[in-house]
């Protein structure tokens, strides 16, 4: 008699971690931060508690999980404008354009974003993880303002670091009221173009 062996199923471990931290993200989302908790995340996900308790034991590991998860997300976003090849002052409008919620999937993750932000203020772990993702992303915004300098497109005396500074500053002072409805989309683009108008070469 002829024997078949199952095949053992091979477990996508990255997506996994993924599809654990969007339930982290859904449950923050839609009830709360304080809502999150292993038997929620795990009837969220549709895992058993097993099974999410592989990856994650505490309220704190999938709380940074889902924040590392949201760095992916924006390090996603940031290497698909990258990828148009656009000029240096155009890729930096771009990316903090693709940073802020203009539509449902960016508006999403804004204001799971504001949540942690609140929430890092009093969690050192996720404090930490917050300042690697700001010194990253100020890093980038930073070495677009020299390549925009170079190519003519900014002022030369702009002292780029600190500019990126106060860029990501305008970005994140805007996610707020944008939220709510005070700016629309078409706004906010023109008071970002307002700001780097002023930045400009002579």
């Amino acid at each position: 008699m002829r024997k078949w062996w199952a095949v053992p199923k091979i477990v996508d471990h990255d997506d996994r971690r993924r599809h654990i931290a969007e339930a982290v993200h859904r449950i923050i989302h839609d009830r709360g931060m304080e809502s999150v908790s292993l038997r929620e995340v795990a009837a969220e996900a549709g895992m058993s508690m097993g099974a999410v308790q592989y990856y994650v034991t505490t309220k704190n590991q999938m709380l940074l999980l889902a924040l590392e998860h949201i760095g992916i997300w924006i390090g996603n976003r940031v290497a698909a404008v990258a990828a148009r090849r656009s000029t240096p002052l155009d890729l930096l409008r771009d990316t903090v354009l693709e940073l802020l919620p203009l539509d449902g999937e960016r508006g999403y993750l804004n204001r799971v974003g504001l949540a942690f932000q609140a929430s890092s203020v009093v969690d050192d772990h996720q404090a930490v993880a917050m300042r690697m993702g700001y010194s990253h992303l100020l890093s980038f915004f930073a070495e677009q303002i020299r390549a925009a300098q170079a190519a003519g497109q900014l002022a030369a005396h702009l002292d780029a670091a600190k500019e990126a500074s106060i860029l990501y500053a305008f970005a994140q002072g805007i996610v707020n009221a944008t939220l709510v409805g005070h700016y629309t989309p078409k706004e906010v683009a023109a008071l970002l173009d307002y700001h780097l108008a002023r930045l400009r070469a002579e």
